[in-house]
């Protein structure tokens, strides 16, 4: 059973470092006393009506700055980069005094151990100069970031993997955001945490919206679904987001830096909700072979069970350090969660995963989930034959589907139809290729229970007609 601790939460996450040299056990448990001391000296002085969220990050960042070694992931050296780019409108005018944030890091090469959103760098920003440019200086060079560009009055837009190594990032163009005087297309709200106090820079993405649709009133969920893809909060926590029509209700994805991701049901209407976000759980543990020797540099996920239709939090994913122990910050408690290593990162090591669930429960907790021990995986080799006896087409791929839902992998297929799938667990198995102009003859599922290699998966020609359901 996973062992479950109660603690104070550490910090808010906007400028704590991670420690990743020497003794890692003994200097975390170190720091978290200090820090965890700090935290409820703060809640102290809230109780009196004092804030004093300064104090730990002020001394956490203090600690860090002695502790703090960047070679502890891979590809991550001890020099320092610059993200550079453009900031424009719409009609490609630059934009000035445009904020530009890094909000996420992640590693060039394999796994990150960190959450993306808790190195260093993250919470960096500048503001854009007459010219529309920025730069971003003193970034660990190694890692890859996802900048977020905002300005009063405009859409804010994310600027994926930047590479500062690269050169500049991609000019990020951001549209006019028109004022929106029908409030009953609008959702409005304030963001603020434990204690009553407002979180900036927190991502809002719409998951799902009840309106009037050409079927009748009813729910619809997806991307693109608002007139607004994303809002940020402002420095009051504030925020705005809106549907192109009239709209009843609106299902809201809040993403703060370093808390835990919320879901929210909310009304449309002029009145500003307030919506709470909390630390969360931290889920840790230690990934073994099936000797009991330390997995490093695994990939670990994270996924929730139940709908999957805009009322589940995504996948969360983080990476196993050198002794094999992993620990996932700022989970949301109140789900059930399946906890997996990736079969995309055990494959080369020819082991099988073990699908571990777990129930965070509340917010400050430590759920400790021990030991996930892999197992000696099966392959799967074979190939995929066309009825016309043609060749490929050059752009054919095949997905595997684990049997529980939670877990794919997305092979190399070559121009004679040969395919392998390594990594695999005792189970069940679909094969899902996708070949331009050709379609499945019969259904694709085998049963894993010892090494396959000789998998057959047939196709024909696609008629252009409406695609035939696989009965």
């Amino acid at each position: 059973m996973p062992k479950i601790a109660h603690h104070e939460p550490i910090t808010d996450g906007d400028d704590l470092g991670y420690v990743r040299t020497g003794d890692r056990r003994s200097i975390t448990f170190a720091l978290k006393f200090i820090l965890g001391v700090l935290q409820r000296t703060e809640t102290d002085m809230r109780r009196i009506g004092l804030t004093g969220g300064w104090l730990s990050s002020i001394l956490a960042c203090t600690l860090i700055a002695i502790l703090i070694d960047d070679a502890g992931a891979e590809g991550v050296s001890g020099e320092r980069a610059k993200a550079t780019g453009l900031v424009l409108d719409s009609t490609g005018k630059p934009l000035d005094r445009a904020t530009v944030l890094v909000y996420e890091a992640r590693v060039s090469k394999g796994y990150s151990p960190f959450c993306p959103t808790c190195w260093a760098d993250c919470g960096k920003h500048v503001l854009t100069d007459a010219s529309g440019r920025f730069q971003i200086d003193d970034l660990r060079a190694g890692l890859k970031f996802k900048l977020l560009a905002l300005k009063s009055g405009y859409s804010a837009a994310f600027v994926e993997n930047v590479d500062p190594s690269n050169g500049p990032a991609p000019t990020v163009n951001l549209k006019t955001r028109p004022a929106v005087e029908d409030f009953a297309r609008v959702v409005r709200g304030r963001v603020v945490d434990r204690f009553g106090d407002p979180v900036r820079d927190a991502v809002v993405e719409p998951h799902g919206v009840f309106a009037e649709q050409r079927w009748g009133r009813g729910w619809m969920f997806g991307s693109g679904l608002a007139s607004d893809p994303m809002a940020v909060t402002n420095q009051q926590g504030e925020f705005e987001i809106a549907y192109d029509k009239p709209a009843q209700r609106m299902i809201l994805k809040i993403s703060p830096r370093g808390m835990a991701e919320r879901l929210i049901d909310e009304s449309t209407g002029s009145d500003r909700k307030t919506i709470t976000v909390t630390e969360g759980t931290t889920v840790v543990g230690r990934l073994v072979d099936p000797g009991g020797k330390p997995v490093a540099n695994a990939e670990i996920a994270l996924e929730p069970y139940g709908p999957n239709s805009g009322r589940s939090i995504g996948t969360i994913r983080i990476g196993t350090r050198e002794d094999g122990t992993f620990s996932f910050s700022n989970v949301p408690p109140g789900r059930v969660w399946a906890l997996f290593p990736t079969m995309e990162s055990l494959a080369p090591r020819q082991l099988a995963r073990e699908l571990v669930p777990i129930e965070p429960r509340e917010d400050g907790q430590t759920l400790d989930v021990g030991e996930v021990r892999l197992r000696p995986a099966h392959r799967v080799r074979g190939r995929i034959i066309v009825s016309d006896g043609k060749p490929l087409p050059p752009d054919v791929h095949l997905t595997l589907l684990g049997n529980d839902g939670f877990d794919s992998q997305v092979g190399d297929v070559s121009r004679d139809g040969h395919f392998e799938f390594k990594g695999l667990p005792k189970g069940v198995v679909r094969l899902s290729p996708g070949a331009r102009g050709y379609e499945l003859v019969d259904r694709a599922e085998i049963v894993v229970d010892q090494d396959r290699d000789d998998v057959l998966i047939r196709m024909r020609p696609n008629s252009g007609e409406i695609d035939r359901p696989m009965l």
